[in-house]
């Protein structure tokens, strides 16, 4: 069960509630029952008394050994990050930080994992695509949704549709638009090519010399240095679509940190986890929103 990372009682656990290709996400604490989410909600992992399951260190354990092929060290760059990735699998890690100097050295302890497993929908950009694709152009799109809202869904569909029409780059910092595995995707992103594990800015600047993009894509913005960034790339050019936690546009535009977005991005498409994941909520052209002439 996905690409063998839960195996024996816990699988049939799982299986007992939902099946494996409904499932979006495992969460996995040390002492508490093993929680299972798909589109329609989240459920608890029973065994066959009807008890729930009960996750053990060992079944943290083994989950950690799989996932990095019984070489947790060799991983340890992607676990000071906080995840781990395999096949286009994301494992969130929590634990104990071995920190020295302020920098992390690895994660230990580890009693947390969330099991994230990603859907490809064809069609989960077509509400938005002309909007997007208008007069056969490209425009600026921010993607923003509370967690669990479809995001990365929306992004990687429309990197696919984006490489039909302009050379186009996903910068997957946390392998989940394409979840590359051994640097080739394991999910459609068309013709787009995919740079994996590395950091947006080191991304930015390295990449757009080097592949010559006309459209970048990459995932979720944190930091405000990530969002002058993104500004920087539109005013040289090339084309971005991005992500955001958030609740709505207006969220973003009060932003001290985000609001600068507004000024180069051309729609904010905000979508909603219900009442099913990537709802699209609102599609906000920004410089009618801003009173601004086209």
């Amino acid at each position: 069960m996905f690409d063998g990372l839960v195996t024996g009682m816990m699988a049939s656990a799982v299986a007992a509630v939902a099946d494996e290709k409904a499932v979006t996400e495992l969460r996995m604490r040390v002492g508490r029952p093993l929680v299972v989410l798909t589109a329609e909600g989240r459920s608890v992992a029973r065994m066959p008394s009807g008890a729930p399951f009960i996750v053990r260190g060992e079944d943290i354990e083994r989950v950690l050994a799989l996932a990095s092929d019984f070489s947790v060290y060799a991983v340890n760059d992607q676990l000071v990050k906080g995840f781990m990735a395999r096949r286009g699998i994301r494992i969130g890690v929590a634990g104990e930080g071995v920190v020295e100097g302020g920098s992390v050295l690895t994660m230990k302890h580890i009693a947390f994992l969330t099991v994230r497993i990603p859907h490809e929908v064809r069609g989960a950009a077509d509400g938005i695509k002309n909007a997007v694709f208008r007069d056969g152009g490209v425009r600026n799109t921010l993607v923003i949704s509370p967690p669990y809202g479809g995001k990365t869904t929306m992004l990687r569909e429309l990197a696919r549709l984006a490489s039909e029409r302009r050379n186009t780059l996903i910068i997957d910092e946390r392998f989940e638009i394409a979840a590359a595995d051994k640097g080739l995707p394991t999910l459609d992103v068309g013709d787009a090519d995919v740079v994996s594990g590395v950091s947006k800015l080191t991304a930015y600047e390295n990449t757009i010399r080097a592949m010559s993009p006309e459209v970048i894509v990459t995932d979720e913005l944190f930091r405000e240095s990530e969002a002058d960034a993104v500004c920087d790339i539109v005013r040289s050019g090339v084309k971005v679509f991005a992500s955001l936690h958030g609740d709505g546009a207006a969220g973003v535009l009060d932003s001290a940190v985000f609001g600068k977005l507004a000024d180069v991005m051309e729609l904010f498409v905000v979508l909603s986890p219900l009442p099913r994941v990537g709802t699209v909520k609102e599609v906000v052209d920004v410089r009618e929103a801003l009173g601004r002439a086209v």
